[in-house]
């Protein structure tokens, strides 16, 4: 079963679980931050773990954008998927209605290889920098390109938001900010002991607060989840 719910709900929960902290949903009456603690602590965990692939940020963006003849340099949309983890971002490129794999070159590469700005041609590799895409060769036209990897989800903000941080990884986020508000807010190593344990688990040792020796945590479910899904196969019936 999938815990679930908004922006508010979220924030209610962890001030509850640390003690009905209500002072903690709004911003601190000496400080000159618009967001209260419990708003900040989400927002960096997000920040966090977002960086992560899990199942629930990959995207398959088919065509999100196209080349242009004689132009290198491309900045769009499809920059802040490469951002969040380039290493895990696959480039396919439409040329006569067949796709093909781009590959991934380091901004140097290109740069020592794409010596001539007026030689275009089909490109095959690219590179990434600067929320910037490069392609060599330099475009000789207009070229569809598919991007397959990781995504910044739109970021929570009105406390009727909800995405997957607030359904899907939403134990992950709650333990994640109650780690940072007990590190870095109310210097409470018994809480940050108990949230960190929550997010990764015990190890075979055991150790104290009931936990049982070898006990995941929620961070290995979602990795857990991810591996299953991407490693599962559907088989067609017949009828």
């Amino acid at each position: 079963m999938t815990v679930s719910g908004t922006y508010l709900v979220l924030q209610q929960q962890i001030a509850d679980e640390l003690g009905d902290r209500q002072d903690l949903l709004s911003p601190l009456s000496d400080s000159s931050l618009a967001l209260s603690p419990i708003q900040n602590a989400i927002q960096s965990a997000i920040a966090k773990w977002e960086r992560e692939p899990f199942y629930f940020n990959e995207i398959y963006a088919q065509n999100i954008f196209s080349t242009v003849a004689g132009q290198e340099l491309y900045t769009t949309s499809a920059a802040s998927i490469v951002a969040t983890s380039p290493d895990l971002v696959k480039l396919h490129i439409l040329i006569s209605n067949n796709r093909y794999p781009l590959n991934v070159r380091t901004w140097q590469y290109l740069e020592d290889t794409s010596v001539n700005p007026q030689v275009t041609g089909q490109p095959i590799d690219y590179s990434y920098l600067a929320e910037t895409i490069r392609f060599y060769p330099i475009p000789d036209g207009v070229y569809p390109i598919t991007i397959s990897g990781t995504q910044r989800l739109t970021n929570l903000s009105d406390d009727t938001d909800t995405n997957a941080w607030t359904q899907d990884a939403y134990d992950l986020i709650r333990s994640e900010a109650k780690l940072i508000l007990a590190r870095e807010v109310l210097n409470d190593d018994d809480v940050a002991t108990r949230a960190e344990f929550a997010i990764y688990g015990a190890s075979s040792a055991g150790g104290s607060f009931g936990r049982v020796p070898g006990m995941r945590g929620y961070l290995y479910a979602l990795k857990a989840e991810s591996f299953r899904r991407a490693r599962s196969q559907i088989r067609p019936s017949y009828f």
